[in-house]
């Protein structure tokens, strides 16, 4: 890699492929910050708290908990590692401003997107504890990540345990990689992600060219190196209140079962569990830049505590119909509920049960 900034700036710009991943890679680690410092140790204590996590919630589990590598890291190293991770968001949002086609302009939307998503990524560093802390997570990661300036941030604003906190945070980021980092639950979000942006219908009037020969509007694409939401008014089209709805349930699932784990252990391992919630809930009722930024982008606003609901749902079906049913629906398949039958377990029962 070069020195000089020119060269440098070719480099970024010149990225092939429909989102320039070296743009967006380049601008979350600078919105990121500067690296912090990870205390020595600190991958050894998280590892150990790992692999206690997973023999302790292994037994009350409806699929196999497999640890994996841990990397315990700072805003910027955590931004860097995980900002192609992002794809399902970048990529079906790029087909959508170029219509599935490579034209002259498609360098242009492709720097666009790589601006988006590293400033959303970059954003979401500031705030989130680990990999799956995000309202949106990267999918398809190989190892567990945990963000040390946040995680201690957060123990002492809320004046937590933080071998408790820790515990949770541990439970939360096992789990969840278990459930999205392959297979058929990764998979779904993707497709659910990809029908919400694939509704939504492209202003042709805010796209940053004048129809003249030159092309390219200097003024707009100025506004758009300035304004990193710059994507809010060029979409427009009917109500995804049902697409976003979909979304919300799978997140609502996807935690909650964690959740429901941490109600099956003895009381005494997490004495604090309540206050953690009640400490999450109040950090969650408040977006994170990048959760505001997900939003202005592409009109996306997460309701983060419906995890509640996941929790409800899971003690029911296994109360009735026992823990093959919790199996059934972390297949990610049929037997996954609808936003309805999330509050109605008889009606899920119903349909992928008794039919």
């Amino acid at each position: 890699m070069t020195d000089n900034i020119f060269d440098r700036l070719a480099e970024l710009l010149a990225s092939s492929g429909p989102v320039n991943w070296e743009l967006a890679r380049e601008l979350g680690s600078s919105v990121a910050g500067e690296p912090g410092i990870v205390p020595a140790g600190a991958d050894g204590y998280w590892h150990g708290l790992v692999d206690t996590v997973q023999r302790v919630l292994a037994p009350h589990a409806a699929q196999d908990l497999v640890s994996l590598p841990v990397a315990v890291q700072d805003r910027r190293t955590w931004t860097t590692s995980t900002i192609s991770n992002f794809d399902y968001l970048a990529e079906p949002l790029a087909a959508k401003l170029t219509d599935g086609q490579d034209g002259p302009f498609a360098p242009i939307l492709s720097i666009m997107v790589g601006l988006q998503i590293g400033s959303m990524v970059g954003s979401t560093s500031h705030r989130t504890l680990a990999n799956f802390d995000s309202a949106l997570p990267p999918l398809g990661v190989s190892h567990l990540g945990f963000v040390v300036p946040n995680i201690v941030e957060f123990t002492e604003s809320h004046d937590l345990d933080p071998e408790q906190a820790h515990f949770w945070m541990a439970a939360h980021e096992l789990v969840q990689a278990q459930l999205l980092g392959t297979g058929e639950m990764s998979a779904k979000l993707r497709r659910l992600v990809k029908t919400y942006i694939d509704g939504l219908e492209l202003d042709p009037d805010s796209m940053p060219f004048d129809g003249t020969e030159a092309g390219l509007d200097p003024e707009r694409i100025g506004q758009m190196l300035q304004d990193p939401s710059f994507l809010t008014d060029m979409f427009t089209g009917p109500d995804q209140a049902a697409d976003l709805a979909d979304i919300q349930t799978f997140l609502a699932v996807v935690e909650g079962y964690a959740e429901f784990l941490l109600d099956q252990l003895d009381p005494n391992l997490i004495p604090q569990l309540a206050r953690i919630r009640e400490a999450v809930d109040r950090r969650r009722a408040e977006p994170s830049q990048g959760e505001v930024f997900l939003r202005k982008m592409l009109g996306i606003e997460l309701r983060r505590p419906e995890y509640r609901a996941g929790i409800g749902f899971f003690e029911e079906i296994e109360r009735r119909w026992g823990p093959e049913a919790t199996a059934i629906v972390l297949t990610g398949k049929d037997g996954f509920p609808t936003p309805g039958e999330l509050a109605d377990p008889v009606a899920w029962a119903a349909r992928t049960l008794l039919s």
